[in-house]
Parts: structure tokens; sequence; C-alpha cells
């Protein structure tokens, strides 16, 4: 136990030297080397200058231009600022504040310009916390308030309040009784304001 927890001060230290971050790391079983250091069993990940939280089962810590900071996790759970997130995958780099989930993606988001809750499903997921952008170049299903939509791409600006949906769109607003098929749409997320192109818009009139 004395072993495990001197291994875990000596690894935190080096990332402190590399670029004045401290990551705390509890880990079952800890096997360091010269330019990696495994970690297995209940790993929790703790950034507290990213606001950053991961829980997974293993992971591979690497040195970048002799830095500590490529995080290969595997079976993720990861808490940042304003959201969570889980996949089978995560790769994050500690100083650059950017990483991709790979795997069974479902995210929540707590957007900035409005109330709700952007819920996102995809099989890839690219977050950069440091500029709060998410996107995917796969297929995804995106769920905010009474909006839900699925699109061949995505990207979302949550400091802009932006979501912009591309390739196949398929979108239902149920507060405005529309349904909506698109080249392309993008929407404001403090009020849901939308445009579209190529779009072919079915209207719901109640009687």
């Amino acid at each position: 136990m004395m072993k495990r927890a001197l291994l875990i001060i000596l690894l935190s230290s080096l990332l402190i030297t590399s670029f004045a971050k401290t990551v705390h790391i509890v880990s079952n079983y800890v096997k360091p080397e010269k330019d990696k250091a495994y970690y297995e069993g209940n790993v929790k990940v703790h950034v507290e200058e990213d606001k950053l939280t991961l829980l997974c089962q293993s992971m591979l810590v690497t040195k970048l231009q002799n830095e500590w900071r490529v995080i290969d996790a595997t079976s993720t759970f990861v808490e940042f600022e304003n959201g969570q997130a889980t996949a089978t995958n995560l790769k994050y780099d500690l100083k650059t504040k950017t990483g991709t989930l790979m795997g069974n993606v479902q995210a929540k988001i707590i957007d900035q310009e409005s109330s709700d809750e952007v819920q996102l499903f995809t099989e890839k997921l690219s977050i950069d916390l440091d500029k709060s952008v998410f996107q995917t170049d796969k297929a995804v299903r995106v769920i905010k308030g009474k909006i839900e939509a699925s699109a061949n791409t995505l990207f979302y600006d949550r400091k802009l309040g932006l979501i912009k949906l591309i390739g196949s769109v398929v979108l239902v607003d149920h507060e405005k009784n529309l349904k909506m098929w698109a080249d392309a749409v993008e929407i404001k997320t403090a009020n849901d304001e939308m445009t579209a192109t190529n779009a072919k818009v079915e209207l719901v009139v109640e009687e």
C-alpha cells in the first residue's frame, strides 16, 4: 500500500514539473516505467485545474515531448465543468485539454445560453474543454429540450450557443409541432432559432 502511494506521488510530481498542473491518481494496481505508467482496477483521476474527474477500469499515461500528458483509458466515465460523458475509450491530452471519446458515447452538457441540457449519442466525440467545443464526424443523435435530431456530423460550441448539424438531418421540434429533413441545420441554443438548407418541413396543425 505504501509503495503504491509513493508511485502515485512520483507521477503527480512529474506532471507538476512538466506544466504546473496537479494530477491525483488512485488505482488498485500501478506499474510505472520511464515514459509510461499503467493503472488498473478502480482507477480515479482528478485534475483540479481542469475541473475534471475520470473514472475508468484501466489507464495508460504516456509522455509526449518529455511531459506526462496523454491518457488512454477504458470503460470510462468522465465529469468535466458543466457536463459528463461515458464511453468505451477515452484519449485525453492533459496539457491541451482536448481528447476523443470513442465507443457508445453518451454525453450530457449544460448549455451556456439556455436552461436546457444537451444530450449527445454517437460512436465518437471530440472534446475541447478549454474552448467548450464538442464535435463528431460520425452519425449522431441530439436531444435539447423539446428538440430531437439526428445527423451525419455535429459541431457544438457551448460558449457561442450554436449547434451545427450536417448531412441527412432529421429534426423534430415538439414545441413547434414540426418535423424537418435537411442537408444542414444550425440551431441557436438561446432561443432555438433554426436555419436550414435544402429543407423539407412537415407541420402539424392541431384542430
